[in-house]
């Protein structure tokens, strides 16, 4: 699984760390169109420019995310952060983590102790995973840390985890791992680890515990989403935005010469009476083909890959629950928090947030939301009024 140049393609089949390196997947279909089509996107995507944040520490924003309706969230620990550099400057190539997460199909955030480590442990980790150590920190530098959302750890309480959870977290004592599984927690954030104590902390001892090491599969079934999520929106949305530019086009005319529209309007009539049934049975039949097509090829597969994504992320208390155990202020933090991580058109406003917010059942509008960005150290805001989960490392907060 640690071959060079391994890739993921598609969605089944063996499968590599690394994104683009051209080999195909062992049960692909070499016929499979969309298989080829993933696999040039994921190759070339591997080789983009990494996108920074700008200058006041605000993140950049994807379009595709909005495909979602909400941005995919992970929470690596810093083990998992030493393995994936190390193998990235092996391959020299990017690792599927970084290939998705620049592409802007996943969003990370890691506790800040968890990059002081790394950062702190580099050339260690270098020597012991027998990486050049002016390689590994470069990659460290300038592949990982700029797609990476700091979050300090006392910026997020345990008040508001449900009692459960603070169950949970506390059977880890005084484990470096605790600030990771809250933040995991608290974002609803599928958590990439292989420590079992940290993982079932997350996920509950009840959990399956062969999928502690099954994570790439589930980081590759966010990056095929992305893309098919793409697909999907150009070979829907370019056609939609043709017909309403019809339709727009032929009001204006109306306006300006209604005349002119009747006469097209007559002349589409004359030739719909003048076509044959059989043309008209052929187009109804590419019709059905090109939909059917759509939704075997690109939507199912969009969809399927996107729910296993999700069902790896761990089970968040429904807001009634908290409501019965937790105090106001924790839940309307803990909303915030969830809400403000996912939100796919960047830094939002008090009041954009508190409209975005679920009914609570609790105090929630402007003010009140207001005051909870301000106080709780989780919250960045990169311009006046503006807000943003986590910041930038080693950016002033």
């Amino acid at each position: 699984m640690d071959a060079p140049g391994s890739c993921r393609i598609f969605i089944s089949g063996e499968v590599g760390y690394c994104a683009g390196g051209g080999r195909r997947l062992v049960n692909e279909n070499p016929n499979n169109v969309e298989s080829a089509v993933l696999s040039s996107i994921h190759a070339k995507n591997a080789k983009l420019p990494i996108r920074h944040p700008d200058q006041y520490g605000a993140f950049p924003t994807w379009w595709g995310e909005s495909l979602f309706g909400e941005s995919l969230l992970v929470v690596p620990d810093a083990n998992v952060l030493r393995n994936d550099i190390a193998r990235a400057c092996r391959h020299n190539q990017r690792t599927v983590l970084i290939t998705a997460a620049n592409a802007g199909i996943l969003r990370l955030f890691c506790a800040e102790h968890v990059l002081k480590e790394v950062s702190g442990h580099a050339k260690d980790w270098a020597d012991l995973t027998g990486v050049p150590p002016h390689t590994y920190a470069a990659r460290w530098t300038d592949e990982y840390l700029p797609l990476i959302r700091t979050v300090n750890a006392d910026g997020l309480p345990h008040g508001i985890l449900s009692p459960t959870e603070r169950e949970r977290v506390a059977s880890l004592g005084d484990s470096k791992d605790v600030p990771s599984v809250v933040l995991s927690l608290a974002l609803g954030a599928f958590f990439l680890t292989e420590d079992r104590r940290a993982w079932e902390a997350v996920y509950g001892t009840e959990a399956d515990s062969e999928e502690l090491h099954k994570w790439l599969p589930v980081l590759m079934d966010g990056g095929d989403a992305g893309e098919l999520g793409k697909l999907v929106f150009i070979t829907t949305a370019l056609p939609t935005a043709g017909i309403i530019g019809l339709w727009d086009l032929c009001r204006r005319f109306s306006y300006r010469s209604p005349w002119m529209v009747a006469g097209l309007a007559a002349g589409v009539f004359v030739l719909a009476i003048q076509t044959s049934r059989e043309t008209y049975r052929r187009i109804g039949s590419g019709l059905t083909e090109a939909i059917s097509v759509l939704s075997e090829r690109l939507y199912m597969p969009y969809h399927e890959a996107l729910e296993r994504f999700r069902r790896r992320a761990p089970v968040v208390p429904s807001w009634d629950m908290l409501c019965s155990t937790n105090d106001r202020r924790a839940i309307l933090a803990r909303a915030c928090v969830y809400r403000l991580a996912r939100s796919y058109s960047g830094a939002l406003s008090a009041d954009e947030l508190a409209r975005a917010l679920p009914a609570l059942g609790i105090g929630q509008g402007t003010q009140l939301v207001r005051e909870t960005l301000r106080n709780h150290g989780c919250f960045h805001q990169p311009y006046a009024g503006r807000w943003q989960v986590g910041n930038p490392y080693g950016y002033p907060r």
